[in-house]
């Protein structure tokens, strides 16, 4: 294959393109990809392109610099996670420029320690971190902050008054950075927004982990007032414009928490079979105006914050619980999209319209499964007001169900992790840590989203029109080679066909439900996949077996939906949408910042899961090895649905090693091991609120359980690991 041909196919840099999506353009049989592959590694091997993670190419960046989003170590040196989907860069503390924790960088690619590369910081682009918390000193030189977190500047300067004294914990948000481009400059200033009081007093574990995860917690003042300035009666005009659907039963399916609701739903049947699905989503972009400090903020933020005791909305409440929410019996403005589902699940094409819209009923997930009887247990009467409603939910069960057992056939991954929720007490406090409860009244709901998005994305697949889709590539084959030797080792053999289709192993996962350690399985699949993300140009979301796919059902709650509203409605109205350029900073900007916003629930959970098991230390009780490491084992505690580590690295402990294939962890002496799955007894010996860490102990003396999971079995290879081929998978 010529080089010349292949090279004029690959995008500007940093865009790159999936291996998938190269062979589809040039048009590659199956029996010539091999020659493709040898292409590419050529090319790859002449300076002409580069490869990167998950069989992505690309043109070379230039000859030193690359932009990433910086992770600080607490010993000092970082790593840039890179914009263009190379490796990470080592950064050590001497070259970080005055960067600081989660800040995009631009950073100069240098030569580092045993030949890998590293680099250096040379200009900070974009500030990660907006409030902390920190200690206050007063001397009389003055007043100043310390934060909490040492990847921050050692020294805050305190902007304008405080009611605090030395010694107290306070939050506070950063008003300006030191310019790194001027000896001796001024440190950092930040105006103080809580006092907390001395450690241990009055402070409040939540709020500080909240503030000192660096997150937009308050709006602007003028963000405020623009969202006020709304009120919260719809301008009669807009009304008389749009379609007129508030005569149609519409009506939300949500958690019993919720607050804002996106998106109101409707079913009924066809007189020659199938169903009319209408799904209709809060009209954000009429109030939200691209380059208004509303969009501004909103942009920055790019994602709501789900936290068990609070949300921090992308919108202020005037608009992301009010004018904007489709609450019942209250007219909204809404983009309303129709589409018929045949009996088979097929689904038919897709319009869109503006409309005005009312929605005749609020349901909470147990409400409607209760009314259908989708809990186990024979339907039951609803509210009297939720009655009516009854002809709609039947219909919308019908047809959900008919669209998943279409994407059954079609293949996707229905992987059941579960997901921890908080019990508190009537006080406030931390009762325990229970999982969600997921039933078909769930699943309703995701199915008629997830047809939504990929009406909407193959409408502008078919137009050939840029958007911002939600992309899931391939999961490389190192990442199944080593999930399918974990699979074996937990006594869950993969039957011929399931390395080859991912209706094949969909189908192998649905067969795990009676296995001991389907949570484990499950954890490990998700491992192996690749992390999905938004971009300006289609690939595949390989998860859900969809050749194209974006976000459009949650506008309040994600600014990649409101991008994507903004488009629909400019090809409404015939106008051109964003740039293809402007379109993918908004994508890489909302990547970057979907990462940052999972961290942050995941940090508050592990907060509250400390803040649970606080009062079970020297409790003794069962679990088993989700993870290894040289440093110790990682349990999941059945009981509490906790994670906590058993560390082998005290001194004057046992010091074990990790076996070469990374599965088992042996102490050389005694011969004691571990391996993912065993059954452990362990004793809650500390828990730390301030690193969100259970610190787990061998019940003495140490003792394994029998392991719940079969060890070995037929597996059709003499019970060796399995290899996945990912290239051998239907396309």
């Amino acid at each position: 294959m010529e080089p010349d041909r292949i090279l004029d196919l690959f995008p500007p840099p940093p865009r790159t393109l999936h291996f998938r999506e190269l062979s589809r353009r040039l048009d590659t049989a199956r029996p010539d990809r091999p020659a493709l592959w040898d292409a590419l590694g050529r090319m790859v091997e002449d300076g002409l392109l580069e490869r990167h993670q998950g069989s992505h190419y690309g043109r070379p960046l230039g000859p030193s610099t690359t932009v990433g989003t910086l992770t600080v170590n607490p010993r000092g040196f970082g790593f840039v996670a890179r914009e263009d989907e190379g490796d990470d860069l080592y950064v050590d503390a001497r070259d970080l420029g005055g960067a600081h924790h989660r800040d995009r960088v631009k950073v100069r690619v240098i030569a580092g320690r045993r030949g890998r590369l590293a680099a250096e910081v040379i200009e900070v682009l974009d500030r990660g971190t907006h409030t902390f918390v920190a200690t206050l000193r007063e001397s009389r030189a003055g007043r100043w902050l310390v934060p909490r977190d040492a990847r921050l500047p050692d020294i805050v300067q305190i902007d304008g008054p405080v009611d605090a004294r030395d010694g107290d914990l306070v939050a506070a948000a950063f008003e300006s950075w030191p310019d790194q481009s001027e000896a001796g400059a001024e440190p950092a200033n930040a105006r103080v927004i809580k006092v907390f009081g001395r450690e241990g007093q009055a402070a409040r574990e939540t709020d500080m982990a909240v503030y000192d995860l660096g997150l937009r917690v308050e709006f602007p003042d003028e963000v405020e007032a623009a969202a006020a300035a709304f009120g919260d009666v719809i301008d009669p005009a807009e009304v008389e414009r749009r379609r007129d659907l508030r005569g149609l039963p519409l009506l939300t399916i949500d958690p019993d928490s919720a607050r804002d609701f996106d998106d109101a739903v409707h079913a009924a049947p066809l007189p020659g079979g199938g169903w009319r699905m209408t799904v209709a989503v809060a009209d954000v972009a009429h109030y939200v105006r691209p380059g208004e400090p509303l969009d501004v903020e909103a942009r920055a933020r790019s994602f709501s914050v789900y936290l068990p005791d609070r949300v921090l909305p992308m919108l202020p409440h005037p608009l992301s619980s009010g004018l904007c929410s489709l609450r019942p019996d209250e007219e909204r403005l809404a983009m309303v999209t129709e589409f018929d589902v045949a009996p088979d699940g097929t689904r038919g094409p897709a319009s869109c319209s503006e409309a005005v819209i009312l929605s005749h009923g609020r349901l909470t997930y147990d409400e409607a499964a209760a009314m259908l009887g989708l809990s186990g247990r024979p339907p039951r009467p609803g509210r009297p007001e939720h009655e009516p409603l009854r002809p709609v939910l039947e219909a919308l069960v019908e047809a959900t169900r008919a669209l998943r057992a279409m994407r059954r056939r079609r293949g996707r991954l229905d992987l059941d992790t579960a997901e921890p929720k908080v019990r508190f007490a009537p006080d406030g406090s931390v009762a325990g840590i229970t999982t969600y409860s997921r039933h078909e009244a769930h699943r309703l709901v995701e199915e008629a989203m997830v047809a939504t998005n990929e009406a909407i994305a193959q409408q502008f697949v078919d137009a050939e029109h840029p958007a911002v889709f939600r992309v899931h590539d391939d999961p490389s084959e190192e990442g199944l080679t080593r999930f399918a030797a974990h699979a074996e080792l937990l006594g869950a053999h993969l039957p011929e066909g399931a390395d080859e289709t991912l209706r094949s192993l969909d189908r192998w996962l649905e067969r795990l439900d009676d296995h001991p350690r389907k949570p484990l399985l499950h954890m490990l699949l998700l491992r192996a996949m690749a992390r999905a993300e938004y971009r300006a140009e289609c690939t595949p979301h390989y998860g859900l077996g969809a050749p194209a796919y974006l976000h459009f059902t949650s506008p309040i709650r994600r600014y990649p939906d409101l991008a994507v509203h903004r488009l629909v409605k400019a090809a409404l109205a015939g106008r051109a949408g964003q740039t293809l350029g402007e379109l993918a900073g908004v994508a890489r900007e909302t990547t970057r910042q979907e990462r940052v916003t999972v961290e942050a629930e995941r940090e508050v959970m592990a907060l509250y899961k400390a803040l649970a098991m606080q009062h079970h230390v020297g409790e003794v009780c069962e679990g088993f090895v989700m993870g290894l490491s040289e440093s110790g084992i990682f349990v999941q505690l059945e009981q509490h649905h906790v994670e906590g580590m058993v560390r082998f690295d005290k001194p004057g402990g046992p010091r074990f090693r990790l076996t070469r294939d990374g599965m088992t962890l042996v102490e050389p002496r005694s011969g004691e091991k571990f391996t993912l799955g065993d059954t452990v007894r362990v004793r809650i010996h500390d828990v730390s609120l301030r690193e969100r860490r259970i610190e787990l102990a061998l019940a003495r003396p140490p003792a394994r359980l029998a392991r719940k999971a079969p060890r070995k079995g037929k597996s059709g290879r003499g019970g060796r690991a399995r290899t996945f081929r990912p290239g051998r998978r239907r396309r």
